[in-house]
């Protein structure tokens, strides 16, 4: 189904990159907690496991939409990109927690800040 407009399409990319954020923070925050000592691993993973989760619809729902022109294509691209690059490092998240992996869950929380990151700069530039 293709957006409306430029306008429209812009603003769903916005919800979906804030969206797969709001995941990716929740994971950071939980993998950091373990880390600390102040959350178990199963418990993290399922936080984890969530986010990761959560981020398929997002990826499904804003793929889903056609950009209205080619001036949104770069839009799509860079976003479905980012979706991506986030999905990897929750994945990358859940193998480290589960193999009970402090250096890997170290690793995967340099991975999720990036994406977090990065996400987040995109999203100011749809503003």
């Amino acid at each position: 189904m293709p957006a409306r407009d430029g306008a429209a399409y812009q603003e769903d990319a916005s919800q979906s990159l804030q969206s797969a954020t709001s995941a990716v923070r929740s994971a950071e925050l939980a993998l950091q907690s373990w880390l600390d000592g102040r959350m178990p691993g199963t418990s993290a993973d399922v936080v984890v496991t969530d986010a990761e989760g959560a981020l398929g619809p997002i990826d499904v729902a804003f793929g889903g939409v056609d950009p209205p022109s080619r001036d949104s294509d770069k839009v799509r691209s860079d976003v479905v990109g980012l979706l991506g690059d986030a999905e990897d490092a929750l994945a990358q998240s859940r193998i480290a927690v589960r193999r009970d992996d402090p250096e890997g869950v170290r690793a995967a929380l340099d991975a999720l800040d990036k994406a977090a990151a990065d996400l987040e700069a995109t999203t100011a530039t749809l503003r």
